[in-house]
């Protein structure tokens, strides 16, 4: 048995604590022992050399057996080692993390060595890898292993993609994609070359993958084919991208770091960093501050560098704005009959207002890069009759000028630009699309008109379209949900368990998806929400320091209203074996808690159950024993209280393929209106 001879809070492992060298984007920690490797969660970063393995202030937290690999749970509840004996043999062995790093389990097979290891991003899976062309599934929680799955290579590398739909897994020239869920293989790829990394980005939708020869090569998860090869990528030892996909970074050399725009390749920068020794690199993104950042290990330190020179990807952003008002430009308005409805909503009024959105939305995101763009007057084309304008941070335009009006446009002309309007190009770069441009030389009007050009390409494929006919029928759907809304809050108020201050809002909405398969579908979103205003939080929700769902008139005539929508209106989407999601939010006020609060076990006990605060997944414990003495226990308790309610109340949920996902939110201010909860349930390809 190892023996754990470091206690550990989490304060003591953020990188932004430790002493070391540092400048305003750039920290070092100066190890004594070279991290031959490590890896992290957030700014937690545990490293091993040798027999022990140690945190980034360079203090043990265990030793044995000679480390090979070190894998930490993303909910940083456990961390996984594979060593290997005097013997030649391998093992894997867990350690639970808390305030002690304890022991918890060796993992070996008879008769086979293990090769590698992976925690999924959801950290409720470990898998490991074996010399016989097997992978072994663990349970994070239970500490048990769920299933076995024969490959055709022998993994020395696996990677899980952050949707948990894909394990990557590689041995030499081979690449091996996994479907996690059906423990298949999706699809083998053959290089030329050693393949050295591979990294999942943009939301998932890409992967990346890098080989000894120098190349990154980008594919799209939908087909695993490739999308882009990017040449010149150094010796392309490792490989990782940024928090929202548009830049990745590779590892040119163990001195050099390259960041590559993927949308553009020729957009490139260079981390440099003379002591050497890099063998892997990891991208993290601070939501703090939001900023991104990259964390490498050299020689004798580790080093956490703050990126600067990253441009927001604006189309991704633009995306993000115009799914949600396409959303609510889409549903039936008060007031407005089906036959109004259906004639406002049809198939090209929505193309045309996604357009008009996409105009909108980039008009307002470019304002002021004209005025920063030094513009000159260009090549006149005697045939077409068209003046090129010339412009330093876009694209150029083309206007329309009579060879007889040429002799007003000449180098330092001062062209003014009224009404312009702008739009995005597939590589993330703004352009003008429409322009009156005013020539005060001969006091003329030129326009430039680019209207009708081809809009974002994701809006103009059928795979990113919720058809007509379903965004109607969820319209139509949401205004029953309403109306059930009304009656269970009409009655909560007649026998007084809320009051009118209470308000409780539904949603439904219908987005468009990738499934595992490639296979396009159409998840089914139904989120169910209040709030309470202040002065009545504590009469009408959870007073201070509790948590049973039924002590919150507000929190109960929601869920009431949830069970009676999917007892009726609903329950065509739940059936045998579909997959549903359910997120369940609760929430905490600062209100310190003084002495630990009873916990009367009633929703089970939880030891580092995976949850996700401020968009991170951390961890919470939840038990008999110690009670509640956080507020982010107390938060969970809230939530968990929600799940139990769906498991007591909607027995139609049974039959279903259920997973659940548990966020908490803890305010930084006291008061009772922040202690609430919310729900969503997410079918998954409903249609």
């Amino acid at each position: 048995m190892k023996k754990t001879i470091l206690l550990l809070t989490m304060a003591l492992l953020a990188g932004n604590v430790c002493k070391a060298e540092s400048d305003n984007n750039k920290r070092t920690l100066t190890q004594k022992k070279y991290p031959v490797g490590y890896d992290n969660t957030s700014f937690a970063v545990f490293y091993f050399n040798g027999k022990s393995a140690y945190n980034n202030r360079g203090m043990v937290i265990f030793s044995g057996d000679t480390i090979k690999d070190l894998k930490i749970n993303p909910s940083f509840s456990t961390v996984a080692s594979l060593e290997k004996t005097k013997k030649g043999g391998t093992y894997a062995e867990t350690f639970r993390v808390g305030k002690t790093i304890d022991s918890q389990q060796k993992i070996k097979v008879k008769n086979q060595n293990l090769t590698a290891l992976a925690y999924s991003a959801d950290a409720r899976q470990l898998a490991i890898a074996t010399s016989a062309k097997q992978i072994l599934f663990y349970d994070v929680i239970g500490k048990k292993m769920q299933s076995t799955a024969t490959s055709e290579i022998t993994p020395q590398k696996m990677i899980f993609s952050g949707n948990n739909f894909f394990l990557a897994a590689i041995e030499g020239k081979t690449l091996e994609i996994w479907n996690v869920e059906r423990k298949t293989i999706r699809k083998t790829i053959n290089f030329d070359s050693k393949v050295n990394d591979v990294a999942f980005a943009d939301n998932n939708s890409k992967m990346l993958v890098v080989t000894a020869d120098g190349k990154l090569t980008v594919y799209d998860t939908a087909t695993f084919n490739p999308k882009n090869t990017i040449e010149d990528a150094g010796s392309a030892l490792a490989c990782q991208a940024n928090n929202n996909g548009k830049y990745a970074y590779v590892l040119y050399s163990p001195s050099r770091i390259c960041v590559i725009n993927l949308l553009d390749p020729t957009e490139r920068q260079f981390i440099d960093d003379v002591n050497g020794g890099i063998s892997t690199i990891r991208g993290i993104y601070n939501y703090n501050d939001n900023n991104d950042f990259i964390i490498y290990n050299t020689s004798n330190a580790l080093v956490y560098q703050r990126m600067e020179g990253l441009t927001p990807y604006y189309n991704k952003m633009m995306s993000g704005e115009l799914n949600e008002k396409l959303n609510q430009w889409m549903k039936q308005m008060p007031g407005e009959s089906l036959e109004e409805y259906t004639a406002r909503v049809n198939e090209e009024s929505r193309r045309e207002m996604a357009m008009e959105l996409e105009r909108e939305i980039a008009t307002k995101m470019a304002v002021g890069l004209l005025e920063q763009s030094d513009v000159t007057v260009g090549d006149y084309n005697t045939k077409t009759k068209k003046l090129t304008l010339h412009f330093s941070s876009m694209p150029d335009i083309f206007l329309d000028v009579p060879l007889g009006e040429i002799k007003a446009f000449d180098k330092s002309s001062r062209l003014e630009f009224r009404n312009v309007k702008y739009g995005l190009n597939p590589d993330d770069k703004f352009e003008i699309v429409y322009a009156e441009v005013y020539n005060p030389e001969n006091g003329k009007t030129y326009i430039f008109d680019n209207l009708e050009r081809k809009s974002l390409s994701y809006m103009m494929e059928d795979a990113n379209f919720v058809p007509i006919d379903v965004i109607q029928a969820t319209s139509m759907e949401e205004i029953a949900l309403e109306s059930i809304k009304e009656d269970i809050i009409s009655l909560a108020k007649q026998e007084q368990t809320i009051s009118d201050k209470t308000h409780i809002s539904v949603n439904t909405h219908a987005d468009p998806a990738i499934d595992a398969d490639g296979k396009n579908i159409i998840n089914y979103n139904v989120e169910f929400t209040y709030e309470v205003e202040e002065e009545f939080s504590a009469r009408d929700d959870f007073k201070p320091g509790h948590y049973h769902t039924e002590e919150s008139g507000a929190a109960m005539s929601m869920l009431k209203i949830m069970k009676k929508a999917f007892e009726n209106d609903f329950a065509k989407y739940i059936a045998d074996g579909k997959r549903v999601k359910i997120a369940i939010k609760g929430t905490a006020d600062a209100s310190p808690i003084a002495h630990a609060i009873a916990y009367d076990g009633k929703y089970g006990e939880f030891d580092g159950e995976p949850v996700y605060k401020n968009n991170e997944m951390t961890n919470v414990t939840l038990n008999k024993k110690d009670g509640i003495a956080t507020n982010d226990q107390l938060a969970f308790a809230r939530a968990i209280g929600v799940q139990h309610y769906i498991e007591k109340e909607l027995a139609s949920f049974e039959k279903m393929n259920r997973n659940y996902e548990y966020h908490i939110e803890v305010s930084e201010q006291e008061g009772s209106k922040y202690r609430r909860i919310s729900v969503q349930c997410t079918f998954i390809d409903a249609f």
